[in-house]
C-alpha cells in the first residue's frame, strides 16, 4: 500500500466525508524518539523519577520513549494524527514524557516541508498537555505556532469540524487541525479544543481491559467531534518492575498483535445518534513496528466506505 500520499489517493467520494469521519492513524507521544539516557528529567514526571531519575535514566528511557523514527518518517509511513506534550524548561519549550526530548520547533519545520510536498494531505497536531507554562507562556507559545504555521491551519472562525474534508482543503489550503487543550481561561483559544476531539484515556495494563476499554468509550462519541481511540497500555510501577529490563517497545508489540481484529473490524463513516459510532483517529506507541503496518490497518478501513 501507497501511504505517502494516502488522503490524495482517496476515491473522490470519500475525499468529500469530513476529516472527523475518516479512519486516521495517529501516534502517540510523537516526539519522544530523540529521548535517551542522557535526557534532562521533564516536569511532567513521577515524583519517584525526580527523585532518583538521574541514576536510572537509562531505564526510564526505555519506558519514556513510545516512538523510534521521525516525524518525516511517521508522515511517509501514513502517519496524519500527532500527540504532542509541551514542557517549559530553561527558558525553552520541549516536548516531553517524564524526560525531555528535543525543542519544540524543529520537528515542525520538517512537517510543513512534507506538506507543502504533499499539498492534499491533511495532518492534525494535538496539544494533549502542558507543563511549568504560565499565561504569558501559553500567549508566546500560541503566537509562535501562528507564526509558523500561517495560513495552513483550519481554525474555529474557518467553520465547523463536520464542514472540513480533504476537498475542502484543496480549496482553502488547509493542511492543519490544532488542537489547544486545557488553555488557561484568560487567554481566548484561537484554535480547536478538547471539546472538539475526545480523547478517552485507557489508563489500563492489559490488553483485554484495553479493548474492552475502546469498545466501551466508542459509544460516547458525539456526531459532531473527532474522536481517538488509544491502542495504548498505561505501564504502571508494578508493571514496570516486573519487566525492569524489557521496554515500552516490547509492549507495543504486544498490543499491536492482541488488538488487530477489533481494528479491522472497525468501519469509520458518518453515524448519528440511532447509530453505533465510528471510529476516527487510532493511535499507538511505535507506529514502526513492522514497517508501520498498523498505519495500514487503519488506512485500509476507509476502503470499506467506497463507491
Amino acid at each position: 500500500m501507497q501511504t505517502e500520499n494516502w488522503m490524495t489517493n482517496l476515491q473522490s467520494n470519500l475525499r468529500n466525508i469530513p476529516i472527523i469521519n475518516l479512519a486516521i492513524p495517529g501516534s502517540h507521544n510523537t516526539m519522544t524518539y530523540e529521548i535517551d539516557s542522557h535526557s534532562d528529567i521533564g516536569p511532567d514526571a513521577e515524583k519517584v523519577i525526580i527523585r532518583f531519575g538521574k541514576t536510572i535514566r537509562f531505564f526510564i528511557a526505555y519506558w519514556a520513549r513510545t516512538q523510534k523514527t521521525d516525524i518525516t518518517t511517521q508522515l511517509k509511513m501514513g502517519i496524519r494524527y500527532f500527540d504532542l506534550r509541551i514542557a517549559f524548561y530553561n527558558n525553552k519549550y520541549y516536548y516531553t514524557h517524564g524526560l525531555l526530548a528535543m525543542e519544540w520547533k524543529n520537528p515542525l519545520d520538517e512537517l510543513i516541508k512534507y506538506l507543502e510536498c504533499h499539498p492534499l494531505e491533511v495532518v492534525i497536531l494535538d496539544f494533549q498537555h502542558f507543563y511549568d507554562l504560565n499565561v504569558l507562556q501559553h500567549k508566546e507559545f500560541q503566537s509562535n505556532l501562528i507564526d509558523l504555521f500561517g495560513e495552513r491551519v483550519y481554525m474555529p472562525k474557518d467553520g465547523p469540524l463536520h464542514a472540513f474534508t480533504l476537498e475542502r482543503c484543496k480549496e482553502t489550503n488547509k493542511q492543519i487541525i490544532l488542537i489547544y487543550r486545557k488553555c488557561p481561561r484568560e487567554i481566548s483559544n484561537s484554535f480547536w479544543s478538547e471539546n472538539s476531539w475526545a480523547t478517552p484515556w485507557p489508563d489500563v495494563t492489559s490488553t483485554k481491559k484495553l479493548e474492552k476499554y475502546l469498545e466501551f468509550n466508542l459509544y460516547s462519541r458525539r456526531s459532531g467531534q473527532g474522536f481517538v481511540s488509544q491502542c495504548i497500555i498505561t505501564p504502571s510501577g508494578r508493571y514496570i518492575a516486573f519487566r525492569f529490563f524489557s521496554s515500552l517497545r516490547s509492549t507495543a508489540k504486544k498490543v499491536k498483535k492482541k488488538l488487530r481484529p477489533w481494528i479491522e473490524a472497525q468501519t469509520p463513516g458518518i453515524f448519528n445518534e440511532n447509530s453505533r459510532p465510528t471510529v476516527n483517529v487510532i493511535l499507538f506507541d511505535y507506529v514502526d513496528l513492522r514497517k508501520g503496518e498498523v498505519a495500514k490497518w487503519v488506512i485500509e478501513l476507509n476502503h470499506k466506505l467506497e463507491s
